[in-house]
């Protein structure tokens, strides 16, 4: 005992001195898939690195409203700039004052709701100027002599009890004819006539490239969005200093401010982060602490990722697909079955099965490859199948014959017979996590979707190729790659061809 209570105590001390010396937490700062969005993250990141000791992670480009609030309920990441008019109809579904909402928010979910940064974005409906001037239409009122406008609307508007369901209501519009469509491609199809009426945010750099009118809301059915962030609880008693950088910038952005930021991003194609940092050493005189990536460089993290995507997912879809398919092989009863579940999750849209994956494991890497081997499962588990179902019953006889075992039937003739089904199998998989990877930004795995998506918010065609090309080329490798293996680990004498 005497002789170990010295190591005891030096551990002691060692602990109590990395406690002391622990790394400042990183802080995961998120946005959801629109400029305004990815401009603020960067604004709230920024400031961070530069006042405070804590390291940022940036999750931007996520999916809608509900979909990032359920990761910061989950603590995949602990702040994101929201607007108090959609904290209102969509997460709280209440009318509530900016102190209900602050109680609110702080009572149901531990989630601490910053003071307003000082500018409404609020929807607005817009249109040409010259289709509006034609049909005499300035308010939204008027648009009720027009039931035969095609409208084209982003998803969260379509259901959303402050977009177009109540809209319709508050100014009996009745039905409206309109689609669902995601917002840059919504203001492409409204610039090209294909629709007449779009909805839109009023701070939207956009509008001023393109030159559309918005209409009056001569009701006043559009509540006000001012904009904020939603930081967790638990990140506020980690990380202390947080409150003095939501302070800073409390007040410090107008409708005029935040719509020059956006177009400086929509129009003159300047990064979010370039923007933001501009806008610090302006307003608040901060000095970025961090020198901006390379496009290169960020291409290249995003192939890798994407990389590793695909091979992780590959690899799990085969250690569970093969045995799922011999199962169904050796069991009819079991064998419909597993198809019927590998087929059933084939058919779920990929964008719903990444979200229903966030309660579970959160954003990022993890529930991405559970995602990606859910997908993978059916070429595999099918061929799988197939291959072990065409073995003739003469080679089957002849290895019981000879007095195999049926494992050693299994690992010496069965499989190997069945190796060129299940490896197209394995290469219609890997050309499906392939694709499907680029969905996974989304949720904050990154990637070469994470250009894509940017590419698609921001309406810029070489943005979006710089993902899709890799993306597109990186399949075409994948596939030659496991063709190539496929012929190395083919048994002689099987066909070639």
């Amino acid at each position: 005992m005497r002789r170990a209570l010295p190591a005891v105590l030096i551990a002691l001390v060692v602990l109590s001195f990395a406690r002391l010396h622990a790394a400042p937490p990183t802080i995961v700062i998120a946005s959801k898939q629109d400029t305004e969005g990815q401009i603020l993250a960067e604004v709230f990141a920024q400031l961070i690195e530069a006042r405070t000791p804590y390291a940022v992670e940036r999750k931007t480009n996520l999916g809608g409203t509900l979909l990032v609030f359920q990761a910061l309920r989950s603590g995949s990441v602990d702040a994101y700039p929201e607007y108090t008019g959609t904290i209102d109809a969509t997460i709280l579904h209440g009318t509530l004052s900016f102190d209900g909402i602050r109680a609110a928010m702080e009572q149901r979910y531990g989630i601490f709701v910053s003071d307003e940064l000082g500018f409404n974005n609020t929807y607005v409906l817009a249109m040409k100027a010259e289709t509006a001037r034609q049909l005499g239409i300035r308010r939204i009122s008027d648009l009720a002599a027009h039931p035969d406008l095609r409208w084209g609307v982003t998803p969260e508007f379509l259901r959303r009890s402050d977009g177009l369901p109540g809209l319709e209501r508050a100014y009996g519009l009745g039905t409206v004819d309109a689609v669902d469509l995601e917002k840059s491609l919504a203001y492409q199809a409204l610039a090209r006539g294909a629709i007449q009426v779009t909805d839109a945010y009023s701070t939207d750099g956009q509008l001023l490239r393109y030159g559309f009118v918005t209409l009056q809301d001569d009701r006043h059915f559009f509540p006000g969005y001012r904009a904020l962030y939603l930081v967790r609880d638990g990140t506020l008693r980690a990380a202390p200093d947080l409150r003095g950088v939501l302070h800073a910038l409390a007040g410090t952005i107008d409708d005029r401010t935040m719509t020059a930021m956006n177009a400086r991003v929509d129009i003159a194609r300047e990064s979010p982060d370039e923007v933001a940092a501009q806008f610090l050493a302006q307003r608040l005189h901060v000095t970025r602490a961090r020198a901006a990536d390379s496009t290169f460089s960020r291409l290249m993290r995003a192939l890798l990722r994407h990389i590793e995507l695909t091979f992780v997912a590959l690899l799990f879809a085969v250690l569970f697909g093969v045995p799922l398919g011999i199962l169904a092989a050796a069991h009819a009863g079991a064998g419909r079955a597993i198809m019927k579940v590998v087929g059933t999750l084939q058919t779920v849209p990929s964008i719903a099965l990444l979200a229903l994956m966030i309660p579970l494991f959160g954003i990022g890497v993890l529930p991405a490859v559970v995602a990606l081997v859910l997908y993978g499962l059916l070429p595999i588990v099918a061929n799988t199948l197939a291959g072990l179902r065409q073995i003739p019953s003469e080679l089957l006889d002849a290895a019981e014959g000879i007095g195999l075992s049926p494992r050693q039937a299994l690992a010496w003739v069965r499989l190997p017979l069945a190796l060129p089904f299940i490896l197209a199998g394995v290469r219609t998989s890997a050309v499906i996590a392939v694709g499907t990877a680029t969905i996974a930004a989304l949720i904050g795995a990154g990637g070469l979707g994470d250009f894509i998506l940017t590419g698609l918010t921001l309406n810029d065609p070489a943005t979006l190729l710089l993902g899709a090309v890799p993306a597109a080329l990186l399949a075409i490798v994948v596939d030659e790659l496991v063709y190539r293996l496929g012929l190395l680990v083919r048994p002689r004498g099987l066909d070639r061809a």
